[in-house]
């Protein structure tokens, strides 16, 4: 259900944004046409066929334009206003049903790419795994694992900065994550930087107080790592 919330959402965000546009376009004012012209074909994705300058504070002119905008498309086909009840529905239905499929295809590409991201990982390949796990969060960018997959591969890459960034951000995904607080504190353990290494360990224990004894063995074979 949480995909059809989040569908919905965008659906009706895109409502709105029409709604404000075809407002604009049937408006007796001459500017606020000019404005919802100028929208609209930013909508349609045609804003690289039109270019304007500012005239003053309330005045847009439109310089040039090889598009036209179909105002009835506008008014008549994306309007829920003018939309019947099931057809409103129909169309809703529709995109949200499109974006879901969209969302399976590029799940099916991230696995694919995490995989070989792994396999390479696990051959010491690591330039090859850190291209691969990006490809990879290009395709879907709100997961915790690709995150600290890709943070673990820095770290063998000696590239500690990048490696806490993507640490913070799988943290921003899954606050309990602990994989991710592990690694940061190594990030910053082997950068030398004790001060953020303690702080990262002590947030990291406050959020995972059930996994006590293998934090601590985790800080323990770092400092037997420092003392060789």
């Amino acid at each position: 259900m949480e995909h059809l919330d989040e569908e919905l959402s965008n659906f009706l965000y895109k409502v709105n944004q029409v709604n404000s546009i075809v407002e604009k376009l049937a408006s007796k004012d001459e500017n606020l046409q000019k404005i919802g012209d100028l929208e609209a074909q930013q909508y349609l994705g045609e804003e690289n066929d039109t270019k304007y300058e500012k005239i003053d504070e309330k005045e847009l002119k439109i310089r040039s334009s090889r598009t036209i905008i179909n105002r009835k498309a506008l008014l008549r086909e994306e309007n829920p206003a003018t939309m019947s009840q099931e057809a409103f529905m129909e169309e809703m239905s529709k995109d949200a049903d499109r974006r879901y499929k969209e969302k399976l295809i590029r799940r099916e590409k991230m696995e694919t790419l995490r995989k070989q991201a792994t396999l390479a990982f696990r051959r010491g390949e690591f330039e090859k795994a850190l291209t691969l796990y990006t490809k990879a969060i290009e395709q879907i960018r709100d997961s915790c694992g690709l995150y600290t997959n890709r943070a673990l591969t820095y770290i063998n890459l000696k590239h500690y900065d990048k490696a806490v960034v993507d640490c913070e951000t799988a943290l921003r995904l899954n606050e309990n994550s602990l994989k991710a607080g592990l690694l940061k504190a190594k990030a910053h353990f082997l950068q030398g930087d004790l001060r953020s290494f303690e702080e990262t360990v002590k947030e990291t224990k406050e959020r995972n107080e059930d996994k006590m004894s293998f934090i601590e063995d985790f800080v323990k074979q770092l400092s037997e790592i420092k003392d060789k």
